[in-house]
């Protein structure tokens, strides 16, 4: 699973760029969505054995620009009382990086450890620094956090890619993925199941300040048992739960084609929910030719010069895929509230964390003013990366004009 409250630790720098305009509205070939700076994030998995607690780590750059297989030397852990680094030290050790192996995933550092059972518990936390040697031998540590609490040590089984060996890190998959179920306590030796359909709406603007009547009410769609080395395919997109019927269920997230991009027609329309009204958005979906429909919305906002168009889609539908990397919860990530800021206005400049509270500050620059936004870690029956916004009525002005530049056909945001 993706550990949230740890990306955007790397670089954070703003896609710029902007084009002329003409008055034609020609066809647009396919975009690539290559980004070009790196950041690195950490993904975690974790099962119990023998009161332990076996902890599994992998590091990759989700630009898929820096090698971190390559680049890394050696990593430290340590757990603390808290999350400060002068938290009381409880435990820590230091492992140097053996050299390579067969079995070793290009571009992706994965590391393993157990840590005694007596530990895991809150308010401890876990740190985790991995090193790199730079030019003249100067070292960088690059430093992740992963709070522990008891309920991590009723979790005694781990879904394992059928395909690579390798854990299940992320909050999504595809319908074309397999997964194999390893047992390792003493009881029961099946795992329930239960898939969810997608019917969560995508978040509401920033400025929108009104809450649902009351709570929603969700059955699963089926249900069915996983035993021991049994193989999992998805059939269906959905939500899938895993759960022994103690502790929180690990839950996943299954979507069809090439999750996280965004590559068929049909997923082009739903996450420019945030630019356009209503009528636009049925006007699209309702086309003959959807791709065509979409690429011609584009035209008519870079009023119809293509390098202009191109440089949108490019901007616009990568933030849709690193949203959806980051921010995947029990629904697309482009749809959470994270998501749809991350959509309009970029990488925050800035990212701190303070207890369940994630703030992101725009900087003010020569397009946009300063302004924050503060998420708070919600209680979540389907996952632990939901994070809701801190919703104010002063955020109108700032979110209207930062769709109006996206409608003027401006890249640099």
């Amino acid at each position: 699973m993706r550990y949230s409250n740890l990306l955007f630790l790397l670089i954070l720098f703003m896609i710029a760029g902007c084009g002329g305009r003409s008055s034609r509205m020609p066809t647009l070939e396919p975009v690539q969505l290559k980004q070009e700076v790196p950041e690195i994030t950490m993904e975690h998995s974790y099962y119990t054995r023998n009161d332990s607690l076996h902890v599994l780590l992998k590091f990759e750059d989700v630009q898929q620009v820096m090698d971190i297989l390559r680049a890394a030397t050696s990593y430290e852990y340590a757990v603390r009382n808290g999350a400060a680094a002068k938290s009381t030290l409880l435990l820590e050790d230091s492992v140097n990086l053996p050299d390579r192996k067969i079995t070793d995933v290009e571009g992706q550092l994965h590391v393993q450890f157990a840590l005694p059972g007596i530990v895991v518990q809150e308010p401890n936390v876990l740190h985790i620094q991995v090193w790199q040697v730079l030019s003249g031998q100067e070292r960088m540590g690059m430093t992740f956090k992963l709070p522990l609490n008891r309920q991590m040590l009723q979790k005694d089984y781990l879904l394992v890619n059928s395909k690579s060996g390798k854990p299940l890190f992320r909050d999504y998959l595809t319908t074309s993925d397999k997964l194999v179920l390893h047992k390792y306590g003493a009881g029961t030796d099946s795992l329930q199941v239960s898939r969810f359909e997608l019917d969560f709406m995508p978040a509401a603007p920033p400025m929108s300040t009104s809450k649902p009547a009351v709570a929603r009410t969700i059955a699963p769609a089926t249900t069915f048992s996983l035993g021991a080395l049994d193989t999992l395919t998805f059939a269906e997109q959905g939500l899938y739960t895993f759960g022994t019927g103690s502790g929180n269920p690990q839950s996943v997230l299954v979507m069809p084609g090439n999750y996280p991009q965004v590559t068929m027609a049909n997923e082009l329309v739903p996450p420019l929910i945030y630019l356009t009204t209503s009528q636009e958005r049925e006007a699209l979906q309702g086309a003959t030719d959807v791709k065509a429909a979409v690429d011609n919305f584009w035209l008519e906002v870079a009023e119809g010069s293509p390098t202009q168009a191109r440089e949108l889609i490019r901007t616009y539908y990568s933030r849709v895929e690193m949203a959806n990397k980051l921010f995947s919860a029990h629904k697309a990530g482009w749809a959470t509230d994270r998501g749809m800021i991350y959509l309009i206005y970029g990488r925050p400049t800035t990212i701190s964390q303070a207890g369940p509270s994630i703030t992101w500050i725009y900087r003010e620059s020569m397009t946009s003013p300063y302004i924050k936004f503060v998420f708070t870690k919600k209680e979540n029956n389907f996952t632990e990366n939901y994070y809701e916004l801190v919703r104010r009525r002063e955020y109108e002005d700032s979110w209207y004009s930062s769709v109006a530049k996206w409608r003027a056909g401006k890249t640099n945001l």
